[in-house]
């Protein structure tokens, strides 16, 4: 059976992850800053940095999925494919 998705519900949930990615994507990347500073960093910081970013990035992964999908089902009951 598929997943009913109400597209305005599910950006309703996505929305404040949205603001988040667009003010993230706004800052320009500096390397050399990101590696000053995991320079000081323990091997075990290190490691617990890494694996709060793989959660992150398998939290922005989700979001994407599910906002790809509510997309779909909007597009769709526009008739629009």
């Amino acid at each position: 059976m598929e997943r009913k998705i109400d597209p305005r519900e599910q950006l309703k949930m996505i929305e404040p992850l949205l603001l988040k990615y667009e003010e993230l994507s706004g800052k320009q990347f500096n390397a050399e800053m990101v590696k000053a500073e995991l320079d000081k960093l323990s091997k075990e910081e290190l490691v617990e940095l890494q694996v709060r970013m793989f959660a992150q990035y398998h939290d922005m992964a989700k979001s994407i999925v599910e906002m790809a999908e509510a997309l779909k089902v909007a597009l769709q009951s526009q008739d629009i494919k």
